[in-house]
């Protein structure tokens, strides 16, 4: 049951390392990178109909339950008190923030429409997402940023299908896939980076089919995404790949295996280690693993019913 973004489900029905992994930063970078903290999932809920969202410790242990409704996509705040997630509801999907410990929870969005997976920027006072209102003439999706309690909302692209923005470290920049068409392949999808306040807008790697789920490396050094581990026939899927902002030295950082293919893959705060989904090939059902230099894979969350949408955050 792995779910992608509620766009481009809505989409598809409009349309019916070779090497180590990416390198840290400076010495002087490390002594300021933030310590790992919990992590946060989705665990499959029969009795919902879909995925509720968890937090545990990030080797899997004291595993909690947050919601009782649907919620799929989340993001840790980078002081690590709240945690930003995408819900379903009567009106749509929308957003909201949440502390660790279930308490708390703040409704962001509001409007009937979609608008889905929520990123913080760096300093913690901002949040990107993408969006679309319910009955458009021609259907598209936005790139949106917004402040942390939810006000001022801002558009930033427009007359497109873009989704799953990522601030870069300094929070100057935002990649996002760009989704494009189809190929024989597979849906094609391009990584796009624009600057946070809308201009400077530049493709970094071409539609390529099955690409999904960029996420920003905290040394900003690479611009990371898999291919989309059900597309047999897409290059490389099932495999997480790595790129320079500027396009450059595209290359695979950690191929799917005979045991596990990969998706959703996210960076831990220090930017040493990628929690990942992982496709059990031989159980048939999605875990949730770390993968450590030198492609050392641990399985950290598993479940009968199938876990999702990782996210990692900082020990505050």
């Amino acid at each position: 049951m792995r779910i992608k973004p509620a766009v481009i489900t809505m989409l598809a029905m409009t349309l019916c390392l070779v090497g180590p992994m990416p390198a840290t930063a400076s010495r002087a970078d490390q002594d300021q990178k933030p310590e790992n903290g919990d992590i946060a999932f989705g665990r499959v809920d029969p009795a919902i109909d879909g995925f509720s969202l968890w937090t545990a410790d990030s080797d899997g242990s004291h595993q909690r339950r947050l919601t009782k409704d649907q919620a799929n996509f989340s993001d840790w705040a980078p002081d690590g008190d709240r945690i930003a997630f995408d819900f379903i509801d009567d009106a749509g999907v929308h957003i909201a923030t949440i502390e660790p410990d279930g308490r708390n929870r703040k409704a962001l969005t509001a409007a009937p429409g979609v608008q889905e997976c929520p990123k913080w920027s760096p300093d913690g006072k901002s949040i990107v997402y993408d969006a679309f209102p319910f009955g458009q003439p021609t259907f598209s999706v936005s790139i949106w940023i917004m402040l942390a309690d939810g006000s001022s909302p801002k558009q930033l692209t427009r007359n497109a299908l873009d989704v799953e923005p990522v601030f870069s470290p300094d929070g100057t920049r935002i990649a996002f896939g760009r989704i494009t068409g189809d190929s024989p392949e597979g849906q094609l999808e391009a990584i796009y980076v624009i600057n946070s306040d809308g201009t400077g807008l530049h493709q970094v790697v071409p539609p390529r089919p099955g690409l999904e789920h960029p996420d920003w490396s905290p040394d900003g050094r690479s611009i990371t995404f898999n291919i989309e581990p059900e597309n047999t026939k897409a290059p490389d899927y099932g495999s997480i790949l790595a790129v320079h902002p500027d396009g450059s030295r595209l290359r695979v950082i950690q191929p799917r295996t005979p045991d596990l293919k990969f998706f959703k893959a996210v960076w831990s705060p220090d930017g040493r280690k990628l929690l990942s989904g992982c496709f059990d090939t031989h159980a048939r059902i999605d875990r949730i693993c770390v993968v450590a230099p030198s492609r050392r894979i641990t399985v950290v969350v598993d479940g009968p019913q199938g876990v999702n949408f990782p996210s990692w955050g900082a020990d505050d």
